[in-house]
């Protein structure tokens, strides 16, 4: 632990220290490709230099949009450069020809383009279900879900969010059976896997759902709420030394909410207390002291749950982080 012990509790808003750093040197990195490129297209095209650069930027932006979707189906790759195109050859024409009314023509269709794939794209029904789903009407939002999955059977968002209807309700094996489905349809998909560690730490199968936050940290590296959630996994199993390093990527990719923050610092307390390390505990259970207007949070969120199996730890987890403030 390297941080000093008053530290102040960190803002919903605030960055990471890894996010601090990218934005202090990415500009800075690509400030200097975009000098050096373009000290070498005078170099080598003196005359056309405005018609070397204009294909240059053009050639970038559609490197990086293949780089940006390389994870993504083949289709919908090529659906986003054919989508892109006109953006690109406006752009292009536009700083060729200095013309800003081309530029601006090509990217308008671009995202009328956007607009169109997305309408047809996405089933009517599911873009309903979730609105309703996101306001609470689950009842009604499982049957529009239903059939988004008549009209699409291969959309595969459809499925997640039955899933997580599903979880909501705690139907456990139906929430499981929909977000297998999902992955059958999206193997790459991180946020099923996060749904089926959700599913399995609900029912209290913590070897289950550590295997799906692991997978889903390997689709979505250093996310803090992917990370939390595997340290807990790892901390009911008693694997305190893998889970104080998880709690610790998870506070220090900024976890964004207060009771996360209090919590993964607890849970990084329990582990080194268990493993002895008290020196070390002593310093995160001074910076847990930052944290404490999230106990009563807690409390809320735990007071009128349903019953299920994971509840009983969360409780006494709770009741016993509320003894140390």
């Amino acid at each position: 632990m390297t941080e000093s012990s008053n530290q102040k509790a960190r803002s919903g808003h605030s960055l990471s220290k890894r996010e601090l750093r990218a934005s202090l040197i990415l500009p800075i990195v690509i400030t200097l490709i975009i000098w050096g490129a373009g000290l070498l297209l005078y170099l080598i095209t003196p005359g056309e230099f405005n018609t070397a650069v204009a294909l240059f930027i053009s050639l970038a932006l559609l490197a990086f949009l293949l780089y940006w979707t390389r994870d993504a189906e083949k289709r919908l790759r090529m659906t986003a450069v054919v989508i892109a195109i006109p953006a690109l050859i406006g752009i292009s024409l536009g700083m060729i020809r200095g013309s800003v009314s081309t530029t601006l023509i090509g990217v308008a269709v671009t995202f009328v383009l956007l607009f169109l794939f997305r309408t047809f794209n996405t089933p009517i029904s599911y873009r309903v279900a979730l609105r309703r789903f996101r306001d609470g009407d689950t009842e009604t939002a499982l049957e529009l879900v239903d059939k988004a999955i008549q009209a699409r059977p291969d959309f595969w968002e459809s499925y997640q969010l039955r899933a997580l209807i599903y979880l909501t309700g705690l139907d456990f094996s139906r929430a499981e059976r929909s977000a297998k489905e999902a992955v059958a349809r999206k193997p790459n998909a991180h946020p099923v896997y996060n749904t089926l560690g959700q599913v399995y730490l609900a029912e209290a199968n913590f070897s289950k759902a550590q295997e799906n936050f692991a997978q889903v940290l390997e689709l979505q590296p250093g996310n803090a709420l992917y990370c939390y959630h595997l340290g807990l996994c790892q901390f009911r199993q008693e694997n305190y030394r893998e889970a104080a390093a998880s709690f610790m990527d998870a506070i220090n990719s900024s976890l964004r909410f207060l009771e996360y923050e209090l919590q993964a610092h607890y849970y990084l307390w329990r582990c080194l207390i268990a493993l002895e390390e008290q020196e070390q505990a002593q310093t995160v259970q001074e910076k847990m002291q930052a944290f404490a207007p999230g106990v009563p949070l807690i409390q809320e969120q735990l007071a009128n749950q349903p019953d299920y199996p994971h509840l009983p730890y969360l409780q006494a987890d709770a009741a016993d982080l509320a003894e140390q403030f």
